[in-house]
């Protein structure tokens, strides 16, 4: 994977099939991420005595789960508490193990709660909370940008049981504005708030005059291409074949993470989505026909996450959620959000299940 966005473009020479070996490479590197999964079911009928042993036993974990990590001015989330149920162990069981994957599960209202859910409340940033029922609230941002850019909520846990432990949880929400950011969200393998940007567009453009060969610029405006474009590690594509869009992003940053170093680390990651369409509108991540190459991949860190369809085999799926939504297309520049699921492994066998929000700015290649 590590060579999916690095050799985008030879800087003499470039050929018509310059998309093609770059959709190429994205759709090698996802179908040699994905997998088989198997999507779990929720069970049903738990007891408020299983659900203090799972606890209890650090069978799960707590956690506060945002439907949107990054706000704009005024925008709302929904917020609520879910518990992370890990796979039982059973060697009886034959069950391939990238078969067996984490359960995000709704903490449990009424009587089954092992908890008593009390003190929503914004600990920084400012906005406005208000509550659903207990288990789930509606935050808004503020309608200014916060000194510190973002806003932390929190919300207590009081045990029921004298065998369990009061709990808070905070979550960490960012207040964005025009800016390319993204943010992973994959709790089970402790990456929680995972913040990545990219502050420019590198490629050919931002060598010294004189190190690329106009040759090299010619040659890609022959073929509709903008060479600066095409070598950005913000780069937008189009397959007119196809009707496909790629946007690949190669070069971000990790500006932090909750619980994790708070330095800024160049080159962390990579990320590329597909998807059919061009233009602005909302277009699925979704494959909505037999055999469409959409969805998204991401490494970082030595780890990889993504959705998509398996083109081997059309019945197994990492299912893609939401839209891609463009803004913004002046022929120049391309602007968006989306917001997905996205799966990945916890390295001792067993599916994980996340989430990566995006707002992005890429240059057009074509």
């Amino acid at each position: 994977m590590k060579t999916l966005l690095t050799s985008l473009v030879i800087l003499s020479g470039i050929c018509t099939t310059a998309y093609g070996q770059l959709k190429k490479r994205l759709m090698i590197a996802v179908l040699l991420f994905l997998g088989q999964v198997c999507l779990a079911q929720v069970p049903a009928g738990w007891t408020k005595e299983q659900w203090t042993e799972a606890v209890a036993n650090k069978g799960s974990k707590l956690l506060l789960y945002a439907d949107k990590d990054m706000l704009e001015a005024s925008e709302s989330c929904m917020l609520k508490i879910q518990l992370i149920k890990v796979p039982d162990a059973d060697p009886t069981n034959e069950t391939p193990s990238l078969q067996k994957e984490y359960q995000y599960l709704d903490l449990p209202s009424g009587e089954v709660n092992p908890y008593t859910v009390t003190n929503w409340r914004i600990i920084d940033g400012g906005g406005n909370i208000i509550g659903i029922d207990k288990n789930t609230v509606t935050y808004t941002a503020p309608k200014s940008k916060p000194a510190a850019g973002s806003m932390t909520i929190s919300v207590d846990l009081v045990p029921n049981s004298p065998d369990l432990p009061k709990v808070q949880l905070l979550k960490k929400l960012y207040f964005v504005r025009n800016e390319t950011a993204f943010t992973l969200n994959i709790p089970v393998i402790g990456i929680v708030n995972a913040r990545f940007t990219t502050t420019g567009n590198g490629g050919v453009g931002a060598m010294a005059k004189g190190n690329v060969p106009q040759m090299a610029y010619d040659a890609a405006k022959s073929r509709g291409y903008d060479l600066n474009a095409l070598t950005s590690n913000a780069m937008y594509i189009y397959n007119p074949a196809e009707n496909s869009s790629a946007i690949t992003f190669s070069a971000l940053s990790l500006e932090g993470m909750d619980g994790g170093s708070k330095e800024v680390v160049p080159n962390a990651a990579i990320l590329a989505l597909a998807y059919k369409g061009k233009g602005v509108g909302s277009f699925p991540l979704t494959v909505e026909k037999q055999g469409e190459q959409v969805g998204v991949i991401m490494t970082f860190m030595q780890k990889g996450c993504g959705c998509s369809r398996d083109a081997y085999d059309n019945n197994d799926t990492y299912n893609c959620t939401g839209k891609v939504t463009i803004t913004k297309d002046d022929g120049k520049t391309v602007e968006g959000k989306f917001n997905t699921v996205i799966f990945s492994d916890d390295g001792a066998g067993h599916i994980v299940r996340g989430r990566l929000q995006g707002r992005f700015s890429a240059r057009k290649a074509n």
